[in-house]
């Protein structure tokens, strides 16, 4: 029995089909075009078409579905850490629905809570207080999504939000230095803090690598899968095509590293006399040429690209690795 991982983004699915015993065997790597560009359908129409294609892909690929693993999109998610004095498990229980409330803005009625505690200290230190991770979703959401598995005969055994699964592949240990994570996806520019061994804070924003796409297909007269091509091989190589192609995308660029700064800041203002030591990039748009040397350029930080298959074997994609983060991460996950 294999495990296989899903990752359905607005531009592509990916998928890997793996082994997880005392090192991680991958049995295939899949990358295909999102042909309907959704990841929760909405209509009867778009759920037919939706249902078509993931079925298509299992089958076309050979993929077990006897443990189907699904990444779930930061846009349909909301996270928060949040600091409360320090309860018990029992407590805690009682206490979180009510604080969720002030933190979350999903409807009551439609809200799915999860939590992990991440910090609790001695209750008899003064002031002590414990941080506690909020995770949020729409039960409509997540429900469409599981019904949608269920009708292919498959029940997932994992649904879990893309950032987590990002976290877990980058596999950080305790003595890590404060880490900036950076996913960038077609949709969708997600951001996490990991300090002391934690997680800080995370967030999304809607600067995805699409705007990029879209801008150097409109300027350069292209189909999409052309300027994708443009975008990623000549990326901001200033000598491709007489300095045109930088001049176009340069601005899209400089609105992510803004949102990369704004992360920064808040992270030394939430933490006075701490800083982040490095950002490592994630998915498969921060391969673009050149992004992540000018990125290290602005923000005067050491950026690093993630290595998901850095301790696994087989059929590892000789190119695309960052396609794949979330994949490995959710095939990293160990299952009580």
């Amino acid at each position: 029995m294999s495990i296989t991982a899903l990752d359905i983004g607005t531009h592509t699915i990916k998928a890997i089909s793996a082994k997880n015993g005392k090192q991680i065997q991958v049995l295939k790597a899949v990358d295909i075009p999102n042909s309907l560009g959704l990841v929760i359908p909405q209509s009867d129409q778009e759920t037919t078409q939706f249902s078509e294609m993931i079925a298509n892909l299992l089958n076309d690929y050979k993929l077990d579905a006897s443990d189907v693993r699904l990444s779930l999109p930061e846009s349909i998610i909301a996270n928060k850490v949040i600091e409360v004095p320090v309860l018990t498990d029992a407590e805690l229980a009682s206490a979180v629905g009510w604080r969720a409330e002030q933190y979350i803005p999903i409807p009551k009625d439609d809200l799915s809570l999860e939590y992990q505690v991440l910090f609790r200290p001695d209750k008899k230190m003064p002031d002590a207080k414990m941080k506690v991770l909020l995770v949020a979703s729409r039960k409509s959401f997540v429900r469409k999504l599981n019904d949608i598995f269920l009708n292919l005969g498959i029940e997932p055994t994992v649904m879990e939000t893309q950032m987590f699964s990002v976290i877990r592949a980058l596999n950080l240990r305790s003595d890590d230095p404060e880490t900036l994570i950076v996913h960038m996806g077609a949709s969708n520019l997600d951001l996490a803090v990991v300090a002391n061994g934690m997680f800080d804070f995370i967030f999304s924003t809607k600067n995805g690598a699409q705007l990029l796409t879209n801008a150097i297909a409109q300027s350069f007269a292209l189909d999409l899968k052309q300027a994708e091509e443009y975008k990623i091989t000549y990326g901001l190589n200033p000598e491709q095509l007489d300095g045109k192609l930088i001049q176009v995308i340069l601005p899209i660029v400089n609105n992510v590293v803004v949102e990369i700064q704004k992360a920064l800041r808040y992270f030394s203002q939430l933490h006075p006399g701490q800083t982040i030591k490095r950002v490592v990039l994630s998915g498969g748009p921060a391969e673009m040429i050149g992004f992540s040397q000018y990125l290290a350029q602005q923000i005067n930080t050491e950026v690093f690209l993630m290595a998901p298959f850095a301790e696994a074997k087989g059929q590892i994609p000789e190119t695309k690795h960052l396609h794949f983060t979330v994949c490995m991460g959710l095939v990293m996950r160990k299952l009580s």
